[in-house]
Order: structure tokens, then sequence, then C-alpha cells
């Protein structure tokens, strides 16, 4: 998973780049949304489809889980009038497990092969996630799951389509990896990264590893805007608020909840937890409404705004600590970043 070098830039080139921007433009953009199947993911990928502006030609839905994934399609397909279907994008259905090296690496060369030499990517929304898992569980690759979920799985997958990514820099200058984090990532504090226990095997806390893989999630976010200004792909993170979807299964009580139980959860869930689409709000707004990448590169979003992170998102040593450490356990890299 290996990035292309970037063509030098002559006159002739640039009269080319006129012509294939243009064509970039006709052709209409590409997204792909990890965890579409479901939740904010799900209204994400709906909020594309039915962008009147029809600024994207094709939204891949990213799902580990086949059946799923084609509900859903179905389900997003059946929101607009039949009428007006032909004018939505398509939408596709790509196999991707997180949990899995060799399934984010199949992802990426699949994507790619598909595509060919032109192969171009305007948005990837790294979506996916797990929290709070009560105990420590592994992935396939021995990596604890949270951390292992939320960022390794999307590093690997970044990096398996950052020449999509990098295509369509060159060509339109807009390339985006809206990275979904959350206040969570305020968890560690000042301590910050834990990187003599990343995966939480000397001390175990479900909310502790959630908070590290969050804070992991905008500081690769921060350092890869870093290491792509320029280059016309952009980076950033956002929280998408308390939000009541399939990712707090953990919260539930394990077994028949008692009626308490039941009625403080739904008092929870309709007072104070936004709905999917409103969770979904700000990951459109990354994507599809800020007018120039360039804007977002490097910052942290939340209700559509920008808002300050905590400073452990700033800690460059830790951001270059975990740029290495990931390359070094995924085996994916960006050549030219």
């Amino acid at each position: 998973m290996h990035s292309r070098a970037h063509p030098s830039t002559t006159a002739h080139a640039s009269r080319v780049g006129v012509a294939t921007r243009a064509t970039a433009a006709a052709r209409g953009k590409v997204a792909v949304i990890t965890g579409a199947n479901t939740g904010i993911g799900l209204e994400t990928a709906r909020g594309l489809y039915l962008d009147d502006s029809h600024r994207f030609s094709e939204i891949i839905l990213a799902c580990r889980d086949e059946r799923k994934a084609r509900r859903a399609i179905d389900a997003i397909a059946g929101t607009s009038a039949d009428d007006d279907a032909a004018d939505r994008p398509r939408l596709t259905f790509q196999p991707l497990d997180l949990a899995s090296l060799s399934s984010c690496e199949d992802f990426g060369k699949r994507f790619l092969d598909d595509r060919g030499s032109d192969a171009s990517l305007d948005a990837l929304i790294c979506n996916a996630g797990v929290m709070a898992c009560p105990s420590l569980i592994e992935t396939s690759d021995g990596f604890e799951l949270q951390v292992g979920v939320n960022h390794l799985g999307h590093y690997a997958v970044v990096a398996g389509v950052w020449p999509a990514l990098a295509g369509t820099a060159r060509n339109t200058g807009d390339g985006r990896v809206v990275v979904v984090s959350s206040e969570a990532h305020r968890i560690p504090g000042r301590a910050g990264l834990r990187r003599n226990d990343l995966f939480g095997r000397e001390k175990y806390s479900a909310w502790g590893q959630y908070g590290q893989s969050k804070l992991a999630n905008v500081l690769f976010a921060f350092e890869l805007a870093r290491r792509a200004k320029g280059t016309g792909v952009s980076a950033c993170a956002l929280h998408p608020g308390a939000v009541d979807t399939e990712l707090g299964r953990y919260l539930q009580p394990e077994g028949e909840p008692k009626w308490w139980q039941k009625a403080l959860y739904e008092a929870i869930r309709t007072n104070f937890l936004k709905t999917p689409a409103q969770g979904a709000e700000t990951s459109l707004y990354l994507a599809r409404d800020v007018n120039d990448g360039a804007e977002m590169n490097g910052k942290y979003y939340a209700d559509c705004e920008e808002k300050m992170p905590s400073k452990a998102c700033f800690d460059r040593e830790d951001a270059l600590w975990l740029w290495e450490r990931s390359a070094e356990l995924t085996g994916a890299s960006f050549d030219s970043l």
C-alpha cells in the first residue's frame, strides 16, 4: 500500500491539467464511507445521495457485513422518487473489515485495480468504530479492538487508497480525508497518548482505551494534514456529538434490563442524544459543503464549526511516534509523505 510520487509541473502539464479538471468535474465525485450500513455512516451516505447539487456520482459503502450494506443501499435508494433516481449517485458495496489488516489491504488494492491508472477518490470518510468494549478484545492481528479498528484499520485504509486521493488532488486540487473522532479524545488528559501501553494490556479500561483510540484519530488526522499540506489532499477530524446509534451497544446493561433501566435509557435517548441524521451533519458539512478542502485542513470540528481540541492533539512527538508506530504495526505506508 504505497503512494505514487507527484509528477513535475510543466506548461504542457498545466494545459492538460485544466482539461483533466473539467473532465473530473463532469464525472462527478467519488466518496468512500466506512461503516455506512448503520447509524451516522448510513445517514452520511444518504445525505450525499440526496444532495440536489449532484456533486457525487458514486458513493461506496465500505462495510464488514454485505447483507446489512445491501439493505442500507436499498433503504437509501428508496428515499428518492423513482423519476429522480437516474440523477442520483451510484451506490455500491465494497467489503471492509477494519479489524483485519488483510481486509484493509485488499480494499485498497481492489479500489485501485478496479479504477486503473486514473483512479480518483474525492472524499474518504473514516466513520466506522467501536466504543467502550467492557473487556480487552483483540483483532485478528492481535491489536486491542478499539485502537485496532478506530485508528489502525483506518490508517491502513487511507494508506491503501492514497494514490487515488493524490490523483484527485492532481486533477481537481481537492481530495479529502474526514476522520470521525469524538470529544472522548479528551479522556487521556495531560498524559496524552499512552505510548508504553497503546493496547491497554497492562491496565485495561473500556473508556480509557476508547479515549486513546479517539485521540489517535485526531493525532493521525493532524499529522496527515501537516504532511499533505500543499498536495491538494486535506485531512481533518470531527466530533459528531452524542448520538443514538449501535455504537452504544455496550452501554446498556447485560441481560434483560429492569423497568427503571429501560425508562432511564429511554429518557436519555430522547432528551439528550442526537439522531443519527443529526450526528451525520458535520461529516456531510466537511465532505460536501466546505467549498475548498484546504480551509478545513488540520482542524477539528463539532456541530459544523471549528472547535479547539485538547492540547494533547498538538503534541508533535506523539503524532510522529504514532505515525511511525502505525506504519510498523500495519505494514502500510505513504511513500510521498
